[in-house]
């Protein structure tokens, strides 16, 4: 039985490994780049409530 299977995208044939290496880089980086949106976006928030009571 063979385990080593490649997934092909035209040209590039990855390993099953890095293929899923690949996917969960880019899950972990979306959620990343989520997250660190959620202290800009207060940030955002504060400076305009602060602009407004002045």
């Amino acid at each position: 039985m063979n385990l080593y299977l490649t997934v092909s995208f035209g040209e590039l044939e990855l390993s099953n490994l890095s293929f899923w290496s690949l996917v969960g880089i880019t899950v972990l980086f979306v959620i990343s780049f989520v997250l660190s949106t959620i202290p800009l976006t207060k940030n955002i928030k504060d400076t305009k409530n602060t602009a407004s009571k002045k």
